[in-house]
């Protein structure tokens, strides 16, 4: 029987499974003992060709079997209360309080087009890296650890998985989790029938306690992961909103941020540096409009749209600066930042924390807040 496209062979999976142990109330996996995310490249004696090899961590959501990658899992823990968030990212949640790190957290369910349903005292969450930023992921249950064999086809030239992929017994393989959380994953592709992973029996836990009991247990245990870790130091965590300029990505940081606004009448006004648009009104309030392209010398690259103001204030200070869109909003960590090449905005540096995931501009907003530079008073 031939394969579904983009099916990864059933056969080229060895087990090695690794069964967690349900009646911890925490468990925790700690990367310094997890091993390399490929392991040394297996060959194969009848073509010779070598497959890189992957640990997947295996957990269950909505009925389907899913996996992605060990080395990017940062812990598992418990099932606790999600505070709820306005956004427009698929199949977010809400938020957690993870000892003093604000993390998003996303339903594995709707992302696979499940449905969703209230949090369940099993229930787990999966703290993982995704790109540039830590999320945790609602799942039903773990199921252990597997070896994977990677077909070539889904290396890139750098040696990195990039892809999500259905197995021929259905197991969804999750290896560019940032692509899930943006896209999801239709859970059941043509031609594939999903793998039966059994009926999931609630643990007694969930079928002793009424709605009440379980919305007052996980509220106590989002109590208790709120303190940080003794002797344990986390990075500094920011949440910033990303947008689009001139065919670029940057981002700013959330509490510089008031609002997002169409772009509506912008007023010129005549003496003002080529980086004041103009003003407008917000909520009764005239502010100035800073074109970021001209204040950071982005070079021109086309027509763009700049249909969106981003108020940006510091408490004294409240300008709008343009975008074309909007691309969302997310949590990071400030030690991800490199420095910017030393060709990037020059002269306007200062401007300029620095890059996230390769492509993401994060500008200063206290910087920029703060520049007498860019205050005009006449207006």
């Amino acid at each position: 029987m031939g394969e579904a496209a983009g099916s990864i062979p059933a056969q080229s999976i060895s087990f090695v499974r690794v069964p967690f142990t349900e009646p911890l109330s925490f468990f925790i996996l700690f990367l310094c003992r997890v091993p390399p995310l490929f392991y040394p490249e297996r060959t194969n004696e009848g073509s010779r060709t070598k497959t890189p090899m992957v640990q997947l961590f295996i957990f269950s959501a909505g009925g389907r079997q899913c996996a992605i990658p060990l080395a990017g899992i940062r812990s598992v823990i418990q099932m606790m209360e999600i505070s709820p968030a306005a956004g427009s990212r698929k199949a977010m949640t809400g938020y957690i309080n993870l000892h003093g790190r604000i993390i998003p957290v996303f339903s594995v369910r709707g992302l696979l087009g499940s449905g969703e349903i209230p949090p369940r005292l099993s229930d787990r969450l999966v703290i993982a890296d995704a790109g540039d930023e830590t999320i945790a992921l609602w799942i039903d249950e773990t199921r252990g650890v597997e070896d994977l064999e990677i077909p070539s086809a889904r290396v890139t030239e750098a040696g990195e998985p990039h892809d999500i992929s259905i197995t021929s017994t259905g197991m969804i393989v999750i290896l560019d989790l940032p692509a899930f959380l943006r896209k999801g994953f239709d859970a059941t592709p043509a031609g594939v029938s999903p793998e039966t992973t059994g009926t999931f029996t609630p643990p007694p836990e969930d079928m002793e306690s009424g709605p009440g009991q379980v919305r007052a247990i996980l509220a106590e245990r989002a109590v208790r992961m709120l303190h940080p870790e003794p002797g344990t130091t986390y990075a500094e965590m920011a949440e910033i909103l990303r947008f689009q300029l001139a065919y670029r990505e940057y981002a700013i940081e959330m509490k510089y941020v008031r609002e997002v606004i169409l772009t509506g009448e912008i007023t010129p006004v005549p003496g003002t540096p080529d980086f004041i648009s103009g003003i407008c009104a917000a909520r009764g309030q005239i502010i100035s409009l800073v074109d970021l392209r001209a204040l950071l010398r982005i070079p021109e690259k086309g027509l763009t749209d700049l249909n969106r103001v981003i108020v940006m204030t510091n408490g004294e200070i409240t300008f709008g600066i343009l975008a074309d869109t909007i691309s969302g909003v997310g949590t990071v960590a400030l030690d991800h930042i490199v420095p910017p090449p030393e060709d990037e905005f020059p002269g306007c540096r200062g401007y300029l924390k620095g890059i996230l995931g390769g492509n993401t501009r994060l500008l200063d907003a206290a910087a920029i807040l703060s520049d007498p530079g860019i205050i005009i008073d006449d207006v």
